[in-house]
């Protein structure tokens, strides 16, 4: 507190004086007493002087915290520091500016950053919002762009749609070290070719919420520091960027998911999760029964009956093996959870039978010095996970093809090797990859049937030179080829891609650094198409575009 000397405190030492020197009073003449009281008054003065300079001292203090240095031009950085006083808790629980004895010695005081405060306001409020988007114009030699192999042949001018996230996080509760807060997450598509575009599933025009649940930490005793979520949510995709497929993928249904994440054990963290997804099992002669149904929502519902299913997902992550290098193991297992019609209709042959499928694999990553990275990653599956291997377009690796389960899965096996990153060759020069190699045996195939064989490589390239940290010019070029054997006939296809582009950018990475606006040049060529039968527009086995791209995250 602040000393203010005021004429009671004058008055309360007069009468101090008096009373202390009592005894002595009657051998005291007038001005004896006169001059003792003269000298406890020069005292006063003298303390009233250096409590004004303290005070002069503090009102500088206060006036320099509300002042912000701001960088050159006048604009805000962020990092700019503001003075503000340590507080401290009495007894009483009241919260009172720190205090010091001598003059000399200023109070207490802590410096914070604009992003500090900015921070401190968010958690405060406890609201986020994140998401992304990617949007553009293209036109073609034959019409509208056609895609054509994106999970074989990359990415870049091979894309048409315009996809969004926008995910949602509300704190709800903050207390004794415990947090909970709610999320909900939309995606889909926008149609890039007509005027009106109402979402509808059978469109392009896509919308869905695809995660609303509930997250916490400190609710469990056992593992205090992890994400213990309850809700339509799955464990985090793994994504081939290059490719837009993923390795990892689970799709959690309209019911619910429960699951743990980075709870921390041993050397790494463990993911957890036991995940609803039902499936509209088709009838076996459910293409000639449905053919003559003009709707796409009534051909889908047409000859199916629903099956419930769960699957319970494990992954260890984040297992040290040498610096900046880490080891991650995961496995998943599906299983049909059948009421009694369902074995009937199995059983009778008239509806294809749900089996068991499960997955698993293991990624081997390291991060280098520059930015770089390289991750490796061995897979096998059975059943329907393995029949994903086998696509040419995504390669999704899931349970069902969509919400549709279908084919005389003959619990035959698949593997794939992945590698994928991007490495600066120099300082000026990057290039990102994306190289996979899968093959199986005796597995349903969604293009050529029941126990197919099948071998097949896909390899995608983009270097780029660096012409300082907001353009970039290069080429992605991909290459793939597949070959799929049924009954001892053999059906082959491959294609390739090259696109030429200059992107306008932040940060030099090509995986990692976003908002980016590209412009493009692209050459797609479909040859041997015996597995898809897919044609561009007019018949023909090949397409030039040109076209401009914004891809955003926030």
């Amino acid at each position: 507190m602040y000393k203010k000397p005021s004429l009671k405190l004058i008055v309360l030492l007069i009468s101090s004086a008096i009373v202390s020197n009592s005894a002595v009073a009657a051998k005291l003449t007038i001005e004896e007493r006169l001059a003792l009281l003269e000298k406890e008054l020069a005292t006063n003065q003298q303390e009233l002087k250096v409590t004004q300079k303290e005070l002069q001292e503090y009102k500088k203090m206060a006036e320099n915290r509300q002042t912000v240095v701001a960088g050159q031009g006048g604009k805000l950085t962020g990092k700019e520091r503001v003075t503000v006083p340590v507080s401290t808790v009495s007894e009483n629980g009241a919260q009172t500016a720190a205090s010091v004895d001598v003059p000399s010695v200023a109070p207490r005081q802590r410096e914070l950053t604009l992003n500090d405060i900015s921070q401190y306001v968010k958690d405060d409020i406890g609201f986020t919002y994140r998401g992304y988007f990617r949007s553009g114009w293209a036109t073609g030699t034959r019409g509208a762009p056609e895609s054509y192999a994106i999970g074989a042949l990359g990415r870049f001018g091979n894309e048409n749609g315009a996809w969004y996230d926008l995910e949602l996080h509300q704190k709800v509760f903050d207390r004794d070290g415990k947090q909970a807060k709610a999320v909900v997450m939309l995606d889909g598509n926008v149609g890039q070719r007509y005027t009106t575009s109402w979402f509808d599933k059978d469109s392009e025009d896509l919308l869905q919420f695809s995660d609303i649940y509930l997250t916490t930490k400190g609710f469990l005793p056992f593992a205090p520091e992890a994400d213990f979520w309850v809700g339509k949510h799955r464990l985090p995709n793994y994504e081939i960027q290059m490719l837009d497929w993923k390795s990892q993928r689970t799709t959690s249904g309209a019911g619910a998911g429960v699951g743990i994440e980075n709870w921390q054990l041993g050397p790494g963290k463990m993911n957890v999760a036991l995940i609803r997804q039902d499936l509209k099992a088709h009838e076996v002669n459910y293409e000639s029964l449905c053919k003559n149904q003009s709707d796409v929502s009534a051909r889908r519902a047409c000859a199916t009956q629903d099956v419930n299913s769960n699957s319970v997902e494990i992954r260890y992550k984040d297992m040290p093996l040498w610096d900046k290098g880490s080891l991650e193991v995961f496995g998943k297992y599906a299983m049909a959870n059948r009421n009694d019609t369902n074995r009937k209709r199995e059983n009778d042959g008239a509806y294809y039978s749900v089996k068991d499928s499960w997955i698993a694999g293991t990624i081997l990553r390291h991060n280098f010095a520059d930015g770089g990275f390289n991750e490796f990653t061995a897979m096998a599956a059975d059943n329907s996970h393995a029949s994903g291997f086998a696509l040419i377009d995504n390669a999704n690796a899931t349970y069902g093809f969509g919400d549709d389960y279908y084919g005389n899965h003959s619990y035959g096996k698949a593997y794939r090797l992945i590698s994928q990153g991007e490495n600066y060759l120099r300082s000026d020069v990057i290039m990102s990859h994306a190289l996979v190699y899968s093959w199986g045996d005796d597995i349903y195939s969604y293009n050529t049937g029941a126990n197919t064989d099948f071998e097949g490589i896909r390899a995608v390239i983009r270097p780029a030179y660096i012409w300082d940290e907001y353009n970039q010019t290069g080429v992605e070029l991909g290459w793939f080829e597949q070959t799929n054997k049924v009954g001892g006939v053999k059906y082959r296809e491959s294609g390739y891609k090259s696109t030429l582009f200059h992107t306008f950018k932040v940060g030099t990475s090509l995986l990692n650094s976003r908002p980016e606006i590209r412009f493009y040049a692209t050459y797609l060529k479909s040859k041997d198409n015996e597995i898809t039968d897919f044609r561009f527009a007019d018949e023909k086995s090949d397409q030039f575009t040109v076209g401009v791209q914004t891809e955003v995250w926030w």
